[in-house]
């Protein structure tokens, strides 16, 4: 079983005026207090934030049952509803409407210095151009591109993203955007930037046990930044 928890820190209470992304980690952290904060590979939970008009609205997914009741005292007004689902429920063929928020990011060589550098798929054509060489008429549009990348991880993850009758994919792709995150509470360290992309379409289960897994685990990098958590729903 995963539980999924909404989360609602309204902008009326100061403190989460402004939420940075190292605040609302160590806020989520706080629901597993038996779980240590260690590796990677540790974490127990993937999330989303969206900035709504009057409220931070937060979705958390994790394996392990969360306990929100530390929301209380760290400002009034802060919500958790908390529900459970079955990946076991999903079957091959299955069709469902989805939303993921990825940091499509690949491994690129042939820089001057001889390493490798993650690059973001649907970036800069001119920037890829000129770190790489190639010709700009020789890279593929953007959404070609995305389309491709999240093609590659369904394939690994047990899902098909379906197409129309045309061939097209049922996919929309959000414009690129760029994240401004800090690893500590210290204001000058430099931070760092991810890029964001939102995917939201119709795929296809192809192999419950892998999509079961992909579903938990999450799908691309900068899961503890945000990234990665994919939202299902059934299509009526």
């Amino acid at each position: 079983m995963m539980h999924l928890s909404l989360l609602t820190l309204p902008h009326s209470a100061m403190r989460w005026r402004f939420l940075e992304p190292y605040q609302l980690h160590q806020i989520i952290w706080k629901a597993f207090p038996g779980i240590p904060q260690g590796p990677e590979g540790n974490r127990p939970f993937l999330y989303r934030h969206n900035e709504e008009e009057t409220a931070h609205s937060i979705l958390v997914q994790s394996a392990v049952k969360p306990d929100w009741r530390h929301l209380d005292n760290e400002a009034e007004g802060s919500t958790a509803q908390v529900r459970t689902i079955d990946p076991q429920n999903m079957k091959p063929g299955m069709r469902l409407r989805f939303l993921l928020r990825a940091n499509p990011v690949v491994e690129r060589k042939g820089y001057a210095d001889n390493r490798s550098r993650r690059i973001v798929v649907g970036g800069g054509l001119l920037h890829v151009a000129k770190k790489t060489g190639v010709e700009i008429a020789q890279l593929d549009d953007r959404e070609q591109r995305l389309t491709a990348w999240i093609e590659r991880k369904g394939a690994e993850g047990g899902f098909a993203i379906e197409r129309d009758e045309l061939s097209r994919p049922l996919l929309m792709i959000a414009p690129n955007h760029d994240y401004l995150i800090r690893r500590s509470r210290n204001r000058k360290a430099e931070p760092m930037t991810f890029t964001g992309v939102d995917f939201e379409g119709i795929l296809r289960i192809t192999d419950a046990e892998a999509f079961a897994e992909a579903w938990q685990r999450g799908i691309g990098r900068g899961k503890a930044f945000g990234f990665g958590l994919i939202t299902v729903a059934k299509v009526e």
